[in-house]
């Protein structure tokens, strides 16, 4: 029973130690020559922009100029080094603070995306200026943000309309979207693209997702259900588009693809039905290079 009841204690430890690692830590080690190295420890699944300030750095040099700022990927990233004046004690506290995103995304206007329903379907379609996210971890701190609205039915199917990484799914909530342009209670998926922007999708059903962080998804994949409005406008999609970390001040609509228009932006009110060609859904694949030819003799 002893042995048991330690071991459900150790569990119970290392559980509690799991939920309480941070997504972005900024540690140091010290060396052999007593230099300070400083890393970031990156557990999201996309880039983040960290900034490091001291607020006391006394007897010491960085290799660096501070305050330290810089893109850390998923993963350990090493940030700079501090090294020790001759024969003296160093003496040095700081502060850490990040935002999700690139410094320099590389913004193209020109994009075409796919419409995130799926094809043949018939939406009628509004656009949402100056979200900022749901406020519920996304990429709720966005400089530039443009959101789309598709009336839909519940449990039609929501679709990728880039491709990208998923990055954070939240669909626990019971209750959707009260009608305001924002909310901090409606479930959404975000998905990080290539060009460093996040595409946050909603309305999910709860539990309606198809898809888990850290999974890679292709333009048009199924990535969940749409859920129900109990306060009487009806079901929609939302689909918005963000840039984050950087210094992108000036918002711009998207161009989608659709049926019989083509390329181009969605008119307010307008209907429009959902085409998915094959030239849009492999646009950002990697074609293979073809092999090098041996020469002759």
């Amino acid at each position: 029973m002893k042995n048991i009841f330690l071991l459900f204690a150790a569990l119970f430890a290392l559980q509690s130690s799991l939920f309480s690692q941070k997504v972005i830590e900024v540690s140091y080690t010290l060396d052999r020559q007593g230099n300070y190295i400083f890393s970031c420890m990156n557990r999201a699944y996309c880039d983040y922009v960290v900034t490091v300030e001291f607020t006391t750095l006394k007897n010491a040099q960085s290799d660096h100029s501070l305050p330290y700022e810089g893109e850390v990927r998923p993963g350990l990233n090493k940030l700079f080094t501090v090294s020790p004046d001759k024969g003296k004690d160093v003496q040095l506290n700081y502060k850490s603070s990040y935002r999700k995103g690139c410094l320099h995304p590389a913004v193209n206007p020109e994009f075409t995306y796919l419409l995130p329903i799926a094809p043949g379907k018939e939406a009628q379609a509004y656009e949402v200026w100056n979200t900022r996210g749901n406020g519920a971890g996304a990429a709720a701190e966005g400089d530039s943000s443009f959101t789309i609205r598709l009336k839909m039915k519940s449990g039609d199917t929501i679709y990728s309309a880039r491709r990208g990484i998923v990055t954070a799914v939240d669909v626990s909530n019971t209750e959707n979207d009260a009608g305001l342009t924002t909310t901090g209670s409606w479930n959404f998926i975000e998905i990080v693209h290539g060009d460093c922007s996040f595409g946050q999708y909603g309305i999910f059903k709860k539990d309606g997702a198809f898809v888990k962080p850290g999974q890679v998804v292709e333009a048009g994949t199924p990535i969940g259900l749409v859920g129900g409005d109990k306060y009487g406008r009806g079901a929609d999609v939302r689909f918005s588009v963000s840039y984050t970390g950087g210094q992108l001040n000036t918002p711009f609509a998207l161009s989608f693809w659709t049926k019989k228009n083509g390329k181009g932006r969605l008119k307010h009110g307008g209907i429009y039905i959902s085409e998915h060609p094959q030239s849009i859904l492999t646009a950002e694949i990697s074609k293979p290079k073809p092999p090098l030819k041996k020469k002759k003799g």
